[in-house]
Protein backbone atom coordinates (compact mmCIF):
# COMPACT_ATOMS: atom_id res chain seq x y z
CA UNK A 1 0.00 0.00 0.00
CA UNK A 2 2.89 2.25 0.90
CA UNK A 3 4.32 1.74 -2.39
CA UNK A 4 1.56 2.36 -4.34
CA UNK A 5 1.20 5.32 -2.26
CA UNK A 6 4.11 6.60 -3.35
CA UNK A 7 3.96 5.81 -6.97
CA UNK A 8 0.31 8.17 -7.13
CA UNK A 9 1.94 10.86 -5.49
CA UNK A 10 5.01 10.79 -8.03
CA UNK A 11 2.58 10.81 -10.53
CA UNK A 12 0.59 13.47 -9.66
CA UNK A 13 3.61 15.64 -8.91
CA UNK A 14 4.94 14.98 -12.91
CA UNK A 15 1.40 15.81 -13.86
CA UNK A 16 1.30 19.08 -11.32
CA UNK A 17 4.68 19.81 -13.43
CA UNK A 18 3.37 19.59 -16.89
CA UNK A 19 0.38 21.22 -16.78
CA UNK A 20 1.05 24.78 -14.61
CA UNK A 21 -0.62 26.95 -17.49
CA UNK A 22 -3.01 29.11 -16.38
CA UNK A 23 -6.51 28.01 -18.06
CA UNK A 24 -7.20 30.80 -21.07
CA UNK A 25 -4.43 33.60 -20.30
CA UNK A 26 -5.70 36.77 -19.57
CA UNK A 27 -5.82 38.96 -21.96
CA UNK A 28 -5.17 43.22 -22.04
CA UNK A 29 -8.25 44.25 -20.59
CA UNK A 30 -10.82 46.06 -22.40
CA UNK A 31 -14.05 47.35 -21.45
CA UNK A 32 -16.00 49.35 -24.06
CA UNK A 33 -17.69 49.96 -28.31
CA UNK A 34 -14.65 48.61 -30.43
CA UNK A 35 -15.68 48.68 -34.14
CA UNK A 36 -19.16 48.49 -32.97
CA UNK A 37 -18.79 45.63 -30.85
CA UNK A 38 -19.63 45.73 -27.17
CA UNK A 39 -16.69 43.90 -25.32
CA UNK A 40 -16.08 43.21 -21.88
CA UNK A 41 -12.33 41.60 -21.49
CA UNK A 42 -10.88 41.40 -17.81
CA UNK A 43 -11.85 41.28 -14.43
CA UNK A 44 -15.42 42.28 -13.22
CA UNK A 45 -15.11 45.31 -10.97
CA UNK A 46 -17.05 48.12 -10.16
CA UNK A 47 -15.52 50.29 -12.74
CA UNK A 48 -15.52 48.13 -15.58
CA UNK A 49 -19.26 47.56 -15.06
CA UNK A 50 -19.91 51.44 -15.42
CA UNK A 51 -17.95 52.14 -18.19
CA UNK A 52 -20.05 48.97 -20.01
CA UNK A 53 -23.43 49.93 -18.83
CA UNK A 54 -21.97 53.90 -20.32
CA UNK A 55 -20.76 53.08 -23.32
CA UNK A 56 -23.86 50.75 -24.28
CA UNK A 57 -26.38 54.23 -23.08
CA UNK A 58 -24.46 56.40 -25.24
CA UNK A 59 -23.93 54.44 -28.48
CA UNK A 60 -26.26 55.13 -31.08
CA UNK A 61 -26.84 51.96 -32.58
CA UNK A 62 -27.17 49.67 -29.45
CA UNK A 63 -25.12 46.82 -29.88
CA UNK A 64 -27.63 43.21 -29.40
CA UNK A 65 -24.58 40.77 -28.04
CA UNK A 66 -21.89 41.30 -25.32
CA UNK A 67 -18.99 40.00 -26.23
CA UNK A 68 -16.93 39.13 -22.87
CA UNK A 69 -13.71 36.87 -21.93
CA UNK A 70 -13.06 37.27 -18.12
CA UNK A 71 -12.28 34.98 -14.95
CA UNK A 72 -14.49 36.55 -12.66
CA UNK A 73 -14.76 38.68 -9.94
CA UNK A 74 -16.55 39.58 -7.21
CA UNK A 75 -20.13 37.72 -6.94
CA UNK A 76 -22.16 41.49 -6.59
CA UNK A 77 -20.58 43.05 -9.60
CA UNK A 78 -21.18 39.87 -11.76
CA UNK A 79 -24.68 39.47 -10.38
CA UNK A 80 -25.22 43.24 -11.39
CA UNK A 81 -23.63 42.66 -15.06
CA UNK A 82 -26.03 39.98 -15.59
CA UNK A 83 -28.70 41.73 -14.00
CA UNK A 84 -27.92 44.04 -16.49
CA UNK A 85 -27.40 41.60 -19.62
CA UNK A 86 -31.22 40.69 -19.12
CA UNK A 87 -32.20 43.78 -18.57
CA UNK A 88 -31.50 45.01 -22.25
CA UNK A 89 -32.34 41.54 -23.80
CA UNK A 90 -28.42 41.06 -24.97
CA UNK A 91 -27.06 37.72 -26.00
CA UNK A 92 -23.43 36.90 -24.99
CA UNK A 93 -20.51 35.57 -26.89
CA UNK A 94 -17.51 34.05 -24.93
CA UNK A 95 -14.47 34.90 -26.91
CA UNK A 96 -11.55 33.10 -24.54
CA UNK A 97 -12.79 32.37 -20.95
CA UNK A 98 -16.22 32.88 -18.67
CA UNK A 99 -14.84 31.90 -15.19
CA UNK A 100 -16.61 31.60 -11.73
CA UNK A 101 -19.26 35.21 -11.13
CA UNK A 102 -19.04 34.95 -14.95
CA UNK A 103 -20.29 31.74 -15.39
CA UNK A 104 -22.41 32.11 -12.45
CA UNK A 105 -24.48 35.24 -13.89
CA UNK A 106 -23.24 36.87 -16.82
CA UNK A 107 -23.27 33.49 -19.22
CA UNK A 108 -26.77 32.47 -18.31
CA UNK A 109 -28.31 36.22 -18.85
CA UNK A 110 -27.83 35.76 -22.43
CA UNK A 111 -30.93 35.79 -24.46
CA UNK A 112 -28.58 33.88 -26.91
CA UNK A 113 -25.25 31.90 -26.10
CA UNK A 114 -22.19 31.87 -28.68
CA UNK A 115 -19.54 29.37 -27.95
CA UNK A 116 -16.52 29.36 -30.01
CA UNK A 117 -14.56 25.60 -30.49
CA UNK A 118 -12.20 26.97 -27.19
CA UNK A 119 -14.48 28.74 -25.16
CA UNK A 120 -13.69 27.95 -21.74
CA UNK A 121 -16.49 27.90 -19.71
CA UNK A 122 -16.05 27.25 -15.89
CA UNK A 123 -17.84 27.16 -12.51
CA UNK A 124 -15.99 28.02 -9.27
CA UNK A 125 -18.57 28.16 -6.20
CA UNK A 126 -20.81 30.85 -5.55
CA UNK A 127 -22.59 32.91 -2.56
CA UNK A 128 -24.05 29.09 -1.43
CA UNK A 129 -20.35 27.47 -1.42
CA UNK A 130 -20.32 25.41 1.46
CA UNK A 131 -17.19 27.28 3.26
CA UNK A 132 -15.91 30.42 3.97
CA UNK A 133 -12.74 31.65 5.02
CA UNK A 134 -14.37 34.10 7.55
CA UNK A 135 -11.11 34.72 9.90
CA UNK A 136 -10.67 38.48 8.14
CA UNK A 137 -13.92 39.18 8.21
CA UNK A 138 -16.31 40.68 10.53
CA UNK A 139 -18.26 39.36 12.87
CA UNK A 140 -21.63 40.26 11.45
CA UNK A 141 -20.45 38.76 7.87
CA UNK A 142 -23.36 36.22 7.89
CA UNK A 143 -26.36 38.44 8.14
CA UNK A 144 -24.94 41.78 6.93
CA UNK A 145 -23.46 39.97 3.43
CA UNK A 146 -23.98 36.38 3.27
CA UNK A 147 -27.83 36.21 4.08
CA UNK A 148 -28.32 39.20 1.43
CA UNK A 149 -26.07 38.34 -1.34
CA UNK A 150 -27.40 34.48 -1.45
CA UNK A 151 -30.88 35.55 -0.93
CA UNK A 152 -29.77 38.15 -4.44
CA UNK A 153 -28.19 34.99 -5.79
CA UNK A 154 -31.18 32.89 -5.42
CA UNK A 155 -33.64 35.41 -6.82
CA UNK A 156 -31.46 36.26 -10.00
CA UNK A 157 -31.07 32.32 -10.69
CA UNK A 158 -34.52 31.87 -10.39
CA UNK A 159 -35.06 35.25 -13.09
CA UNK A 160 -32.82 33.27 -15.54
CA UNK A 161 -34.77 29.77 -15.48
CA UNK A 162 -31.88 28.46 -13.75
CA UNK A 163 -31.01 25.63 -11.23
CA UNK A 164 -29.02 27.29 -8.83
CA UNK A 165 -27.24 23.89 -8.07
CA UNK A 166 -25.54 24.44 -10.82
CA UNK A 167 -23.06 26.72 -9.32
CA UNK A 168 -22.30 24.74 -6.56
CA UNK A 169 -22.31 21.05 -8.11
CA UNK A 170 -18.91 20.12 -8.83
CA UNK A 171 -17.96 21.33 -4.84
CA UNK A 172 -21.01 19.30 -3.47
CA UNK A 173 -19.92 15.94 -5.19
CA UNK A 174 -16.48 16.50 -5.02
CA UNK A 175 -15.11 13.09 -3.86
CA UNK A 176 -11.57 12.06 -1.41
CA UNK A 177 -9.45 11.38 -5.01
CA UNK A 178 -10.79 14.62 -6.08
CA UNK A 179 -9.50 16.80 -2.92
CA UNK A 180 -5.97 14.42 -3.35
CA UNK A 181 -5.70 15.25 -7.00
CA UNK A 182 -6.47 19.70 -5.93
CA UNK A 183 -3.53 19.12 -3.29
CA UNK A 184 -1.27 18.29 -6.17
CA UNK A 185 -2.28 21.01 -8.38
CA UNK A 186 -4.81 19.58 -10.54
CA UNK A 187 -8.35 20.70 -10.72
CA UNK A 188 -7.47 24.41 -9.09
CA UNK A 189 -9.51 26.03 -11.70
CA UNK A 190 -12.89 24.33 -10.86
CA UNK A 191 -15.46 22.35 -12.85
CA UNK A 192 -17.28 22.57 -16.00
CA UNK A 193 -19.96 19.96 -17.58
CA UNK A 194 -21.11 19.08 -20.75
CA UNK A 195 -23.46 21.01 -22.91
CA UNK A 196 -26.21 18.31 -22.36
CA UNK A 197 -25.72 18.52 -18.49
CA UNK A 198 -25.19 22.77 -19.03
CA UNK A 199 -29.00 22.63 -20.62
CA UNK A 200 -29.92 19.94 -17.72
CA UNK A 201 -29.47 23.12 -14.87
CA UNK A 202 -31.96 25.51 -17.28
CA UNK A 203 -28.97 27.31 -19.89
CA UNK A 204 -30.64 26.86 -22.77
CA UNK A 205 -30.29 28.81 -26.22
CA UNK A 206 -26.83 28.10 -26.63
CA UNK A 207 -25.52 28.19 -30.42
CA UNK A 208 -21.88 26.64 -31.30
CA UNK A 209 -20.30 29.35 -33.20
CA UNK A 210 -17.99 26.99 -35.22
CA UNK A 211 -20.42 23.70 -34.94
CA UNK A 212 -18.74 22.31 -31.96
CA UNK A 213 -17.60 23.05 -28.63
CA UNK A 214 -14.55 21.12 -26.73
CA UNK A 215 -12.26 23.47 -25.54
CA UNK A 216 -10.07 20.52 -23.97
CA UNK A 217 -9.15 19.54 -27.27
CA UNK A 218 -7.64 22.44 -28.12
CA UNK A 219 -6.52 23.78 -25.23
CA UNK A 220 -5.17 20.41 -23.85
CA UNK A 221 -2.19 21.56 -21.33
CA UNK A 222 -4.75 23.11 -19.04
CA UNK A 223 -7.35 20.35 -19.48
CA UNK A 224 -5.97 19.02 -15.90
CA UNK A 225 -6.80 22.19 -14.38
CA UNK A 226 -10.76 21.69 -14.66
CA UNK A 227 -12.60 19.08 -13.63
CA UNK A 228 -15.39 17.46 -16.34
CA UNK A 229 -18.17 16.71 -13.81
CA UNK A 230 -21.39 14.51 -15.32
CA UNK A 231 -24.94 14.70 -13.81
CA UNK A 232 -26.52 12.40 -11.76
CA UNK A 233 -28.76 10.55 -13.99
CA UNK A 234 -31.37 11.05 -10.57
CA UNK A 235 -30.66 14.63 -11.05
CA UNK A 236 -34.30 16.78 -10.79
CA UNK A 237 -34.69 20.61 -12.66
CA UNK A 238 -35.26 22.76 -9.49
CA UNK A 239 -35.45 26.52 -9.16
CA UNK A 240 -34.78 28.07 -5.97
CA UNK A 241 -33.32 25.13 -4.53
CA UNK A 242 -31.21 27.08 -1.72
CA UNK A 243 -33.02 29.86 -0.37
CA UNK A 244 -33.01 31.94 2.90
Amino acid sequence: MKVLVLILILGLNACTSKNNETIAPKEESFVGIMNDELIYQGEITQISNTIIFKSFMQAEIKPDKLIISSHGGDISLGMELGSWVKDNNLDIEISNICASSCANYVFPAGNKKYLRKDSVLIWHESAWQQSWDTDDLPKDFQSSYLTPIRMKETMLLDRFGVDNLITVYGQINKNVFDHILFLFGQNKDGWDYSLKDIHRFGITNIILIDEEWNWRKYRPSQSSQVKRFTVDDDYKFKLRRFEM
